[in-house]
């Protein structure tokens, strides 16, 4: 038997499971590539699977072997991020001028042009990121280096600005918003590493129903589940997470508040 007949009776829910860490691999690395991070690396990751397993995994089922099973998969994965970057963001390209700087130039312009982060904010999230070891100031300079450009992220401004604009400023304010963005991200990583204890399918699972909210009835037809088995599984899964993140030092309120509303 030729492999392409092999491929094309291929289940194409299984061919999903094995693929899910070349999958998670590619939408990693090509985030890298395009300066997303963080939660926005996350949701674009989570989006794309999504995508995948749409219309009993259409996608896949175009896969007949005449390439790479990876090169396929770049393929598929890079044209999702690019409709997923147009659905929320509209079109962007780094500036000519980015471009000849290099790459910190155009991470640079992405995170203030185009995501509207403050200079520091940029700062940070490159350094932390290993983007950069450079400081504001040296940053500052490369920026001002670089044309103006509009943020493609709406900015939300109410009906009265001036009102608004004495609380926004306060130190204490934002000190406490710093606080609780980097306890939440205590918590998500934790999260991700209890996550990685579990098989493919069981990862596939908590992120649909947890992550993204959709409900156990959603998760069981998209991947063909009986679904009263699934609600057992699904709290067995949650209950392994609570005692994996609690084992980080995560305390049980931080940890309740994660698991709180999952899609039912």
């Amino acid at each position: 038997m030729s492999p392409p007949v092999m491929l094309d009776r291929m289940d194409p829910r299984t061919l999903f499971l094995d693929s899910l860490p070349a999958i998670e691999g590619i939408a990693a690395s090509i985030c890298r590539m395009y300066s997303v991070w963080g939660d926005d690396a996350e949701e674009f990751a989570s989006w794309a699977k999504e995508r995948l397993m749409e219309d009993d995994y259409a996608v896949l089922r175009k896969y007949r072997g005449e390439s790479e099973l990876n090169t396929f998969l770049t393929v598929v994965v890079t044209r999702l991020f690019h409709a997923h970057t147009r659905e929320r963001l509209g079109r962007w390209r780094p500036s000519a001028v980015a471009e000849r700087l290099g790459q910190v130039a155009k991470d640079l312009e992405v995170l203030v042009n185009r995501d509207g982060c403050t200079l520091q904010e940029a700062g940070e999230r490159l350094r932390t990121s290993g983007r950069t070891d450079m400081s504001d100031i040296e940053l500052a300079r490369l920026l001002a280096r670089l044309p103006a450009r509009s943020p493609l992220r709406p900015v939300e401004v109410g009906a009265d600005p001036l009102d608004l604009s004495p609380a926004a400023s306060r130190a204490d304010e934002r000190i406490q918003a710093e606080e609780m963005e980097r306890q939440r991200r205590t918590v998500r990583a934790a999260l991700f590493r209890a996550m990685r204890t579990l098989k493919p399918e069981e990862r596939v699972i908590v992120r649909m129903n947890l992550a993204d909210g959709r409900s156990v009835a959603d998760v069981a037809r998209a991947l063909k589940l009986d679904q009263r088995a699934l609600y057992r599984r699904i709290e067995r899964l949650r209950q392994q997470l609570k005692v994996s993140m609690e084992n980080q030092g995560i305390s049980g309120g931080d940890v309740h508040d994660m698991f709180e509303e999952p899609g039912s």
